[in-house]
């Protein structure tokens, strides 16, 4: 009597499981953000605050022209 239930409980559950599977690849193929900004920034506040650590004047200059310096791709 309860085969039936059981049955149609445990196919639901892979349907659940397979759609799960799916909604994870297909997240994984989705494009990522890129790291190197974020890499980028993350030394430059670093380098900012070793340099006024340092010499607050000259280097806060040196390292402000530094980041205002224009990028090239």
């Amino acid at each position: 009597m309860h085969e039936w239930f059981s049955v149609e409980v445990a196919r639901e559950r892979n349907a659940d499981i397979l759609a799960e599977a799916r909604k994870r690849s297909l997240a994984r193929l989705a494009p990522r953000k890129a790291a190197w900004p974020v890499l980028r920034a993350r030394v430059a506040r670093r380098v900012f605050a070793f340099a006024l650590a340092l010499e607050r004047e000259e280097t806060w200059k040196a390292v402000w022209e530094k980041l205002e310096a224009p990028r090239h791709p």
